[in-house]
């Protein structure tokens, strides 16, 4: 053999293998295991709800559900199912967890009349004084319906 053949063969032999598999032993960061990257500055996704910080925030929203007896009637058994133990069958926070807890807010209320669509939403969303939030619980629409329950009620809409 010539050392044309010899010497690269040689040197090929004192290289370790380590070489290939370099991918194999990088730093990786499974999937959840980060937390989610921010959103670019100025950045508006296509169809996204509005991003709301608290319910103060909420107050300039508009009801985009109409006033229909569909969504008052899904608002009223999301009512039942959540919001009657606290604030009672006619929202004047008479619930049976009233009578232990501190009393509920009476929805029928001026004070609560007064607020927006947007604030009752927001209240809904991100909760009250002893009033859990429900963001996650139900979706936008079904938060919606139950600000529509709520303004029947207090225009006097038996439940």
């Amino acid at each position: 053999m010539s050392a044309r053949v010899v010497l690269p063969l040689l040197l090929l032999a004192a290289c370790e293998n380590d070489w290939r598999t370099d991918m194999w032993y990088q730093p990786a960061v499974q999937p959840f295991e980060a937390p989610a990257r921010p959103p670019p500055a100025d950045s508006v996704p296509l169809g996204a709800p509005p991003v709301l910080a608290d319910r103060d925030e909420a107050a300039g929203l508009r009801d985009p559900v109409p006033r229909a007896s569909g969504s008052v009637a899904n608002g009223a058994a999301i009512f039942g199912e959540r919001c009657l133990c606290c604030h009672g069958p006619k929202g004047r926070g008479d619930g049976p967890v009233s009578k232990v807890f501190p009393q509920a807010t009476d929805l029928t209320s001026s004070t609560v009349r007064a607020r927006t669509d947007g604030y009752l939403f927001g209240t809904i969303t991100f909760g009250g004084r002893a009033m859990p939030p429900y963001p996650e619980g139900l979706t936008r629409e079904e938060r919606w319906d139950v600000v529509n329950f709520v303004r029947t009620l207090q225009a006097g809409g038996a439940p």
